[in-house]
């Protein structure tokens, strides 16, 4: 830049910068006509040179006078104005509310008539609002007061904000919800226009090599018809991470041939042979339509195949987006002339000059995307007599009997100055100087101001409103054009309609009744006494009716747990909260669940810690489905842990160190190794490669620091491991509990498991010590009380049932080996262990009995951050310390 500016004449650096201004405004004004942009200047100059060549009486039909309303400053139109002030065949009289500060009108013409603003018999009202929802409540509630009256007709009522972008459409929909008849221009971006937003998704799933969340977006659009079904794709993502169409393709057909070979592999997630063929040659289709997306070409090639995809209506695009969306037809008009404007934009671009320079997905993306976020499409509403929403610029010096500027704020209204910060004032001036009209900040006020009187000017009455925070909760501050008033006038935080309230929307109609029953139902009334007949008139009716019956059942379902209190939700099921009833799925359970079945410890321990989410994972194989994590899932490292410890004690049992030895180390990496390489050849996900190589490091070395401390452990307990991955149960080999439940019930209880290890101790007398691995931590002592831990307690009663001298189990946690040891033993025949039996023994009469509530355990740890959601569960009861769900 240095360089430029010295070879610019001028005696001083400032001189010479400020010719360096004025040339780059020249070429990049240069630039902006030889690409023919139509903004408002180019649209100007064209109409100034038709006037210049005497052509305005034959355009405005030979009419002799042309008077000209709406205009608060000349800003890109002093070209025109001149021309109108030169040319002789026409009357020309501008008229503008004249204010302090000058007419910017004067330089071109003395033909100005001057409005004399209209005084209003009152000052203007102004209200303080805390947001833009309880604004637009209290514009739609005034309204509606002003109609109700009939002193006047919709159209004569304007709400006018100063940028219409967002503010004109959230206050059109709030007097739709309100039933005013309306009338806006909104103004919409074209990169937020639904049907072009699907047109983008294309490129952006092209761009990333089609992960699967750009996939799935693809695949639930509703613009596109690709007729795969999401449940196959889910699926896939929820086992590994895939990129790539052909990577896709062939993992559905994996999945089918998994599914072929054993059904039981994929229960639970609702696929089957014949959908599957389905989607794999639906997704083929698909393959055939995105693949052309990838690779690198020209910009004029990425101009080309968008056009022909938006002419071909790519997938039924265009089929699709002329169907109404329910009676919003306003979605159907903007996505038709959004399309049609984006081709007409395509087709315009497409005739410039283009690079040949190739560019992959990616970057047509964010051309694309910014070439649509630059321009928008201006709508306006199909009636035209309604109360007019308009935006500052629509409204100017148009009279209006009753008015509402909204969004009145400092930095809004009047805008806050957008002149770049490299700019000052002096350099603004000298570019105006040239003939470049670059306006400076006190310019830029004025015309805000003028902007203001126009608006405000010519209406009745005027009702203005500012926002006292924003969406974060910072304070905002009004306009300096908003009139001094109260600011303790401010509505309410929030609204929280009364008996004596009048709703203005159906909702608030449908909210006020349910607030009047609620109301009438808590107030207390004598035991002889019925209660009276209650009065509501709601918008409607089978709405109040299913927010009594969501109420009643809400009130049903669990709360914070309460130690002394006999009837907790917890202990008292009902048909809201994890009852069921239906005779004929209680028949199904107790066929499904009876004497029969075999249980494992895990799925009684699921049901002890909550029976609600053992209905979902084992009796509905209901599935959180979410993408596979990046990295290696606590459950997979758990998995190789638990394999390398089991290989390393097999082979080196009858061997075992005093401590960790060169040689043995060298013996756990090569099984350790070995692991891995079964694992990495299952075609499991095990975290994206380069995470994996990390994890898998991690294990080896968690692995043996654990082994370090339990070998001298072992060492100096006298202890040594005796059976590994010990299993019983299986294969014919039928293990049956029997006793006596809490439900004084004898019952019989078939088990099966496999224990992690069994060490032999004692030298004079051999006894055996059972033992579970856990990778992070042990589970609670406190879960022997409630039937949340059973797992141990149940190993011990199955070994010593056949005939294998027992004598406690215990846990150890991988990742904190020497932890406390103690804190979830138990011992054989001791009051836990025998309790912890009978919890197990009475969960199949629970189940049989349809008793499934969405209460934790207090042993269980309480809800986990990777439980089921209380959207699902309706709550998060938990059991008190000391209580059992078995209690009763």
């Amino acid at each position: 830049m240095r360089q430029a500016l010295s070879q610019l004449p001028g005696d001083n650096f400032a001189e010479r910068r400020n010719r360096w201004i004025v040339e780059v405004y020249r070429s990049y004004l240069g630039e902006l006509a030889r690409r023919q942009l139509y903004d408002d200047r180019a649209i100007h100059a064209r109409i100034a040179s038709k006037v210049e060549t005497g052509a305005l009486q034959s355009a405005i039909g030979g009419a002799p006078e042309l008077h000209v309303y709406g205009l608060y400053t000349p800003r890109h139109r002093a070209r025109l104005f001149e021309a109108l002030a030169t040319q002789a065949e026409v009357k020309v009289l501008l008229y503008e509310i004249a204010g302090e500060g000058g007419n910017e009108f004067d330089a071109f013409s003395d033909a100005i008539e001057s409005i004399a603003a209209q005084r209003p018999p009152l000052e203007p009202m102004v209200q303080p609002v805390p947001d833009a929802a309880r604004e637009a409540d209290w514009v739609a509630r005034q309204v509606k007061t002003i109609l109700r009256t009939g002193a006047c007709s919709p159209h004569e009522i304007a709400v006018v904000a100063r940028s219409g972008r967002h503010d004109t459409r959230r206050l059109y929909r709030a007097l739709q919800r309100a039933g005013v008849p309306c009338t806006a221009r909104i103004r919409t971006r074209l990169d937020e226009i639904a049907a072009l937003k699907a047109v983008l998704l294309l490129f952006r799933g092209a761009a990333s090599d089609w992960g699967y969340r750009p996939l799935r977006a693809l695949l639930a659009h509703p613009y596109f018809e690709t007729g795969v079904d999401l449940r196959a794709i889910d699926h896939i993502a929820h086992n590994q991470r895939i990129q790539g169409l052909e990577n896709w393709h062939e993992k559905l057909r994996q999945v089918r041939r998994a599914l072929q070979k054993d059904p039981s592999s994929v229960r639970g997630t609702g696929l089957f042979v014949d959908r599957l063929e389905q989607d794999i040659e639906a997704f083929a289709r698909l393959k055939e339509v995105l693949e052309p997306l990838a690779g690198e070409r020209s910009e004029a090639d990425w101009l080309s195949l968008t056009l022909g995809l938006l002419k071909e209506g790519v997938m039924g695009l265009r089929e699709r987006l002329c169907a109404p969306a329910g009676k919003h037809w306003e979605v159907v008009r903007l996505d038709q002339r959004g399309m049609i404007q984006v081709e007409r934009l395509l087709r315009e671009w497409a005739r410039l000059d283009h690079s040949d320079e190739p560019m992959d997905a990616g970057r047509w993306h964010a051309l694309l995307s910014r070439l649509l976020a630059a321009n928008e499409l201006v709508l306006s509403t199909p009636m035209h007599r309604g109360v007019q929403v308009l935006e500052a610029h629509d409204a100017a010096s148009v009279p209006f009997r009753h008015l509402f500027v909204v969004h009145a704020n400092d930095g809004e209204f009047p805008r806050a100055p957008g002149t770049p910060s490299v700019l000052g004032d002096d350099e603004c001036a000298r570019l105006q100087q040239v003939g470049i009209a670059v306006p400076t900040r006190e310019q830029m006020l004025r015309r805000e101001q003028a902007l203001w009187r126009a608006v405000t000017g010519q209406a009745s009455e005027v009702r203005i409103s500012y926002r006292t925070t924003d969406a974060g909760g910072t304070p905002l501050l009004p306009s300096i054009m908003v009139p001094v008033h109260l600011p303790s006038q401010e509505l309410a935080r929030t609204r929280a309609p009364r008996h004596d309230d009048i709703p203005v929307t159906a909702d608030q109609a449908n909210c006020l009744a349910a607030q009047t029953v609620a109301a009438a139902m808590q107030e207390p009334t004598a035991p002889a006494q019925a209660p009276e007949r209650i009065v509501v008139a709601p918008a409607n009716p089978d709405a109040l009716r299913q927010a009594i019956v969501a109420a009643v059942a809400e009130s049903q379902r669990p709360v914070a747990a309460r130690p002394h209190d006999p009837h907790h939700p917890g202990l008292c099921p009902n048909p809201w909260n994890g009852e069921i009833r239906d005779p004929r799925v209680l028949e199904r359970l107790a066929r499904r669940f009876g004497p029969d079945h075999v249980w494992s410890a895990s799925a009684l321990e699921s049901y002890g810690g909550c029976p609600f989410v053992f209905l979902l994972e084992r009796v509905l194989h209901i599935k959180d489905l979410q993408e596979a994590d990046e990295e290696t899932s606590p459950l997979t490292f758990g998995g190789v842990a638990h394999k390398v410890l089991e290989r390393f004690y097999r082979q080196m049992k009858d061997r075992l160190p005093e401590k960790l030895t060169a040689a043995a180390e060298v013996e756990l990496d090569r099984v350790a190794d070995e692991v891995f390489a079964e694992w990495e050849a299952r075609g499991e996900w095990l975290g994206l490669p380069d995470l994996w190589a990390s994890t898998r490091e991690q294990i080896r070395e968690r692995v043996r620091q654990y082994v370090c401390w339990e070998l001298g452990y072992l060492h100096e307990k006298g202890e040594q491991p005796d059976l590994i991955e010990h299993q019983f149960g299986y294969e014919g080999d039928r293990v049956v509990l029997q006793g006596e439940n809490l439900y004084g019930r004898q019952v019989a209880l078939r088990v099966r498991g496999r224990v992690d290890r069994v060490d032999r101790a004692g030298k004079r007398e051999i006894v055996h010590d059972i033992l579970d691995y856990k990778t992070g931590s042990i589970p609670s002592a406190g879960g022997y009380e409630d039937g949340s831990t059973l797992q141990a307690a149940l190993y011990l009663q199955a070994l010593h049932q056949q005939g294998l001298e027992v004598r406690k189990g215990r846990y150890r946690a991988i990742k904190k080996p020497g932890s406390p040891q103690n804190g979830a033993e138990i011992r054989l025949g001791s009051a836990k262990q025998v309790s912890a039996v009978r919890f197990a023994l009475s969960i199949p009469d629970r189940i049989q009995c349809g008793l499934f509530e969405p209460v934790k355990s207090h042993g269980s740890g309480g809800w986990k951050p990777w439980d089921v959601g209380p959207e699902i569960t309706r709550g998060r009861g938990v059991l008190a310390k000391g209580r059992s769900r078995f209690d009763g």
